[in-house]
């Protein structure tokens, strides 16, 4: 089976409402679909969702990439029916642009997966029950975190995630307000996306212990490895790294530095569904939790990081709500939420329906 058709068609996505995260908003964002053909007339979709404040990659590098390296090394190859290899041959030729190879890597398993007549999951594992996913609230005041939790938990979804990490008091404040305001029942999430010193860490930690927080993800700088394994070390409250696990080679050192309990693999970080299937690999070995999270993506990536998080068993978390975000996503289909609990259509590949 060889390719013989690559497109890229870059979209331009303005989001149902803008948010904002620790020293950064959002309002609108950029994705860019990777459309493969094969000699036997099989198509294949991915999506590249960059993010530039994570990873360097803006979004003008990864449609260079896109349209240049990958196309050069994608066009006429040949696939074999597990395409790793390959997948990880792109990343190493465009290592800084991890989102460009993820778009590639996506489109290559989805027509792998399309080939052998089965849902993508079915080549990585044996299917698990569906997950939750949690969603996501932006740094706010009080007021406008409880107006959308209640938005939220009105549609079903049990789980969310808290960004902070601009002001501790007002951190604590809100987080406060919201166990109260919304009962036991409801699992909280937090995400400081690097905000916090580790005094100021230490202090949210010591000030929310009985909130029942399930992690704290990210809480302080990417590189400060043996902050976080010191943080790690005395908390009671899982730590899940993000931003410090971009790449193989990060995951290995925050597993050898024991710089947290857990990881947030993101396909647009890593570069892929091969390169996180290694990255859990490690992990779970070492007997760290998974979770399988996302940038505002459409559809495409999000249900390839659906298949992923149902086949692997060491998939403990999913924050799969990205798509959500998107005023105009121009793929469909692939999965279905049912009370926040994600389900995969049996449909083979990928299962998405995509309108370029």
């Amino acid at each position: 089976m060889k390719v013989t058709s690559y497109r890229c068609i870059k979209r331009s996505l303005s989001l149902v409402e803008g948010y904002r995260i620790a020293g950064h908003s959002i309002n609108a964002v950029t994705n860019f679909i990777v459309r493969i053909e094969t000699d036997n007339g099989l198509v294949g979709h991915g999506c590249a969702a960059p993010a530039e404040e994570v990873t360097g990659e803006s979004d003008a590098l990864c449609y260079e990439v896109l349209n240049g390296v990958l196309r050069q090394h994608i066009e006429k190859a040949a696939l074999q029916d597990d395409p790793t290899d390959l997948a990880l041959k792109l990343l190493a030729l465009a290592p800084g642009a991890p989102a460009a190879c993820a778009a590639v890597d996506i489109a290559l398993w989805d027509v792998v997966a399309r080939a052998a007549g089965k849902p993508l999951a079915g080549l990585f594992g044996s299917l698990r029950p569906p997950m939750a996913t949690s969603v996501t609230i932006g740094i706010c005041d009080v007021k406008q975190t409880l107006a959308e939790a209640d938005d939220w938990l009105e549609k079903g979804y049990r789980i969310l995630k808290i960004k902070t990490g601009e002001n501790v008091a007002d951190d604590i404040e809100r987080l406060r307000q919201l166990r109260t305001h919304c009962g036991k029942d409801i699992t909280l999430r937090v995400d400081a996306n690097r905000g916090y010193t580790l005094a100021e860490a230490r202090s949210f930690l010591r000030q929310t212990s009985d909130l029942d927080i399930q992690f704290l993800e990210q809480p302080l700088a990417a590189d400060d490895l043996a902050g976080s394994a010191t943080l790690t070390a005395e908390s009671n409250v899982p730590i899940l790294a993000d931003e410090s696990v971009v790449s193989i080679a990060d995951a290995e050192r925050v597993i050898r530095e024991s710089a947290a309990t857990g990881v947030n693999i993101k396909l647009m970080k890593c570069g892929g569904l091969s390169a996180a299937r290694i990255i859990h690999d490690h992990a779970h070995a070492a007997g760290l939790s998974v979770m399988l999270g996302c940038n505002d993506e459409t559809r495409i990536s999000i249900a390839a990081a659906l298949h992923f998080s149902l086949a692997m068993p060491g998939v403990r978390y999913i924050d799969l709500d990205g798509h959500m975000d998107l005023a105009d996503d121009p793929a469909a289909g692939g999965f279905n939420i049912e009370n926040g609990v994600m389900h995969l259509q049996n449909t083979p590949g990928l299962g998405v329906n995509v309108q370029l």
